[in-house]
């Protein structure tokens, strides 16, 4: 997690606790590091395969599994 992330963190821990909402926030932001944003992967399939449409066919795909 970025040092701006963990002071914002910090920040609202008291907030989260309350609401119970800590641990979903902590969990979110490590996937948030493991993964990369959403458009840094998009970037790669683009750097990856070389074609817009492999990013259309990956967001469609990721579109229709999650439904």
């Amino acid at each position: 997690m970025s040092a701006l992330a963990e002071q914002l963190v910090e920040y609202a821990t008291p907030g989260l606790t309350a609401a119970g909402d800590l641990a979903a926030v902590r969990s979110g932001l490590a996937r948030l590091h493991r993964l990369g944003t959403g458009a840094a992967r998009r970037r790669l399939t683009l750097r990856r395969c070389g074609r817009l449409t492999a990013v259309v066919g990956e967001l469609a795909a990721l579109t229709t599994s999650a439904a």
